[in-house]
């Protein structure tokens, strides 16, 4: 009986250092957080006030994974990497004037160099999906 006891601590402490290792030793999944305010000029069109951009890193089972499928209207941001299209869109629906925050992911395999040149682009669509407004902000990633 005691035997069996220790013997199942120590696989349970075996089986928790092992699962331990394995998230303490995984690599980060890079993202780019993007924070983009709206505002309203005189003619009632939408226009981008601030554009800030931030590299990130977040545990690759929290990145995003897949495009983002909002309803028009719509704020979209995505990423380009060396100016491809390496990143998922994302979007959200359209409030009005306001602070619109995004998280964007990189597709599966692709991990910025540093040097490399992102470009995140947002635009703001209508109802039927025409751009009212868009802009780009670049960024070397460190």
């Amino acid at each position: 009986m005691r035997k069996g006891v220790i013997l199942g601590v120590g696989i349970a402490v075996i089986f928790v250092s092992l699962i331990a290792i394995f998230f303490f030793t995984i690599e980060g999944a890079p993202i780019v957080k993007v924070k983009v305010e709206v505002v309203t000029d005189a003619d009632g069109k939408p226009q981008f006030k601030v554009i800030e951009v931030e590299q990130s890193e977040v545990h690759p089972l929290k990145a995003p994974r897949g495009h983002s499928a909002a309803a028009f209207p719509s704020v979209d941001a995505v990423a380009f990497l060396n100016l491809r299209m390496s990143c998922y869109w994302t979007s959200q629906e359209y409030q009005g004037e306001g602070t619109y925050e995004f998280v964007i992911g990189f597709l599966k395999g692709v991990k910025p160099k540093e040097g490399d040149m992102i470009r995140v682009y947002v635009k703001v669509c209508d109802g039927s999906g025409k751009t009212l407004a868009s802009g780009y902000k670049d960024m070397m990633w460190e």
